[in-house]
């Protein structure tokens, strides 16, 4: 989707758990579009002081307010003919969103204490951790300016979910962290790769990327070793391999055991405690008995014929 959308100048709404890497996908739509020769500016919206977030997006005259001894741009002054992104966007007080759809709409900004506006050719990419549908029913986000900004919309899974994309991503933090840090680190041992994952990710790719940049940091070889992992990766990879079990009625789940697997594993097993009565499992797991059916489709559609 990313190369459909990096073309256009369409504004993106990027959504996803914290550390998902919605800043690298932006990133990515930037340098693949026609503003890619352009400069990408980010804000963080969440740690801008409420009295600040406007100058800060808008910019200021001289004299507007104390302090503001010279005139000075905006962000989105600055990303003129490339790309501003406002992380966090979720966190935009209220009395900036209205000014904030108004140069969307119109395209132009009007610096704090000036009398005229200014036009400005940035493409706006928002990001946020938050579901802004939520956020606007409950009144701290405007329903017109959510319209606004999600013409696209990318969700971007967390990285439990695309564990396949994990080898690839763990590859490009040890040739980033081994060339800034100036080890010559090329390479993860089996072992180590077992362990990463192993591993559940709350933190997602940016808790990856801390992990791998930690392992280049300590590595005394030229491949990335378990040893070199923090240590709670290594119980991980100890009981990578081990069995799903169900014992006198309870379930034994190694450390590290996807959520999805131990999902399979519980209606599976309370399945065959209930010799297949799907609406007595529903009962017992407190669930919709459509949502056994759901999962089981998804396994037998997964499953090799």
């Amino acid at each position: 989707m990313i190369a459909q959308v990096a073309p256009t100048s369409a504004t993106v709404l990027i959504t996803g758990e914290s550390g998902t890497g919605k800043e690298l996908v932006a990133r990515l739509i930037h340098e693949e579009s026609q503003r890619g020769s352009g400069r990408f500016v980010a804000l963080n919206c969440a740690a801008v002081p409420e009295q600040l977030i406007e100058s800060e997006l808008f910019g200021s005259e001289k004299g507007a307010f104390t302090g503001a001894h010279v005139a000075r741009e905006g962000l989105f002054e600055a990303a003129h003919r490339g790309t501003l992104l406002l992380d966090e966007i979720g966190e935009m007080p209220l009395t900036v969103q209205p000014k904030l759809l108004r140069a969307l709409q119109e395209g132009e900004v009007r610096r704090v204490g000036a009398n005229v506006s200014r036009k400005f050719d940035a493409r706006l990419i928002a990001a946020t951790n938050r579901d802004l549908k939520e956020c606007a029913r409950a009144g701290t986000f405007r329903q017109d300016l959510l319209y606004r900004l999600e013409v696209i919309h990318l969700h971007v899974a967390p990285l439990r979910e695309r564990m396949e994309d994990l080898p690839d991503l763990a590859y490009h933090f040890l040739k980033e962290n081994s060339a800034c840090h100036g080890k010559p680190v090329t390479g993860i041992s089996d072992e180590a790769m077992e362990a990463l994952l192993a591993h559940s990710w709350p933190g997602n790719v940016r808790e990856l990327a801390n992990v791998i940049e930690r392992g280049v940091v300590f590595a005394e070889e030229a491949h990335l070793r378990l040893e070199d992992l923090p240590a709670h990766l290594h119980g991980s990879a100890e009981t990578a391999g081990a069995p799903l079990k169900l014992q006198d009625g309870s379930i034994s789940v190694p450390l590290g055991t996807p959520l999805k697997e131990v999902e399979e594993l519980l209606i599976r097993k309370t399945l065959e405690a209930t010799d297949g009565d799907k609406n007595m499992t529903a009962k017992i797991l407190g669930i919709n008995s459509r949502t056994i059916y759901r999962k089981l489709d998804k396994r037998s559609e997964r499953e090799p014929s």
